[in-house]
C-alpha cells in the first residue's frame, strides 16, 4: 500500500492507495500549526492505524508548501510546526521506514503525469492557483529540480514590461518573498481580492468577484479582465521560455471550465509571434490531487513514470 499526506497550513489530507494507485480511503485533519510534537504524533498515528487496517507497512510520501534544504530540513513558513525541522528523519525513526517528501506543486504534477492529464508529455508544466501560486516541471517522467531545491517557483517571477505598458496604473504589490510585483501577488486567490480592493476600495472574496463578473457587474468585470490578462501574460512567458508540451492548472481556480476558454483566447497576445501556445488542460485528479502525488513520491526514484 501507498500512503500520501498533503500538508497545508490549516488542513492535512491523508489518503491510502493500492498497488495500482487507486484511492482506497481519504481523511482530512486539522494541522497542528505550531506544535511539532503533536504534528509528528498525528502523522505517526495515521500511518500506524492504516498499517493495521490494511495489514501491511505502507510506503509514505509527504507533500508540503515549501522546499527541502541541503540538510533535508523542511522549509515551510506557512506551517510553523515543521518549518526548519528535520521532519523526515524524525518520522523515519518513529515509523521504522524511509519516507519521501517534496513540494506540493511537484506532487500535484507528478500525479497528473502518472495516468493523468499530462501523461506521456515530454515536458509538462504545472501552475497551481490557490492562496499562493506554485509551479513544477516534469521531463521524461522525472521532476525537474537541482540540489538547491525550489525549481518551479513561477509565482515569484515578476510581471513584464508589456503588461505594465497595457496597464500603466497597475500597482506593484509587495510579496512575502521580499520582492515586489511577483505574479503570485496578482493571480493567487488573495491576489484577485487585492486587485478588486485596489480598484474599488472594497475587499471581496474571489468567488464573489467571479460571481459578479458573470452577472455583468462593471467593477468585477474590470477586475477579472485585468486578472485574466496578468495570468495569460505569466503563462505566455513561461510557454515561450520553457516550450512545454502541455500545461496543467491546479488549485481552486482550476475547477472553473471558463478559465481555460478565457486563457486560450488571451494567450496569443502575450507570446512571440509564430509561437503557438501549449495545450492548457484541467487536472484529471482534481485541483487538490497533491495527496496522490505525495503517495507516488515513495517510488519516483525507482522509475520514470509513463
Amino acid at each position: 500500500m501507498h500512503y500520501g499526506f498533503d500538508i497545508g497550513g490549516s488542513k492535512i489530507a491523508f489518503a491510502v492507495f493500492d498497488a495500482e494507485f487507486r484511492e482506497c480511503e481519504r481523511s482530512l485533519h486539522a494541522t497542528p500549526s505550531r506544535d511539532y510534537g503533536a504534528f509528528v504524533a498525528l502523522v505517526v498515528g495515521l500511518v500506524e492505524q492504516a498499517d493495521a487496517r490494511w495489514g501491511g507497512r505502507g510506503r509514505v510520501g509527504l507533500g508540503f508548501p515549501g522546499v527541502l534544504d541541503t540538510a533535508s530540513r523542511i522549509l515551510a513558513p506557512n506551517v510553523p510546526a515543521i518549518h526548519g525541522r528535520n521532519l523526515l528523519e524524525d518520522l523515519s525513526q518513529r515509523l521504522g521506514r524511509p519516507l519521501a517528501a517534496d513540494n506540493d506543486a511537484n506532487c500535484f504534477l507528478l500525479s497528473e503525469y502518472h495516468q493523468g492529464a499530462v501523461a506521456g508529455a515530454g515536458l509538462a508544466l504545472a501552475l497551481t492557483l490557490g492562496t499562493g501560486v506554485g509551479g513544477a516541471l516534469i521531463h521524461q517522467g522525472r521532476l525537474v529540480d537541482s540540489r538547491r531545491g525550489g525549481c518551479g517557483e513561477f509565482g515569484h517571477g515578476a510581471v513584464g514590461a508589456a503588461l505594465l505598458r497595457r496597464y500603466p496604473t497597475l500597482p506593484l504589490f509587495e510579496c512575502g518573498c521580499g520582492l515586489s510585483g511577483c505574479l503570485e501577488t496578482y493571480v493567487s486567490g488573495t491576489g484577485l481580492s487585492r486587485l478588486y480592493q485596489h480598484d474599488t476600495g472594497v475587499m471581496l472574496g474571489g468567488r464573489d468577484i467571479i460571481a459578479g463578473w458573470q452577472r455583468g457587474d462593471e467593477a468585477a468585470s474590470r477586475c477579472m479582465t485585468l486578472y485574466l490578462d496578468i495570468l495569460a501574460a505569466g503563462l505566455g512567458s513561461l510557454m515561450v521560455h520553457l516550450a512545454p508540451d502541455a500545461v496543467v492548472l491546479g488549485g481552486g481556480l482550476s475547477e472553473y471550465p471558463w478559465l481555460y476558454q478565457e486563457l486560450t483566447i488571451r494567450l496569443p497576445d502575450w507570446m512571440m509571434k509564430g509561437v503557438a501556445p501549449a495545450p492548457l488542460v484541467a487536472p484529471l485528479f482534481g485541483g487538490d490531487g497533491g495527496v496522490r502525488g505525495a503517495a507516488l513520491l515513495a517510488i519516483r526514484d525507482e522509475t520514470a513514470f509513463s
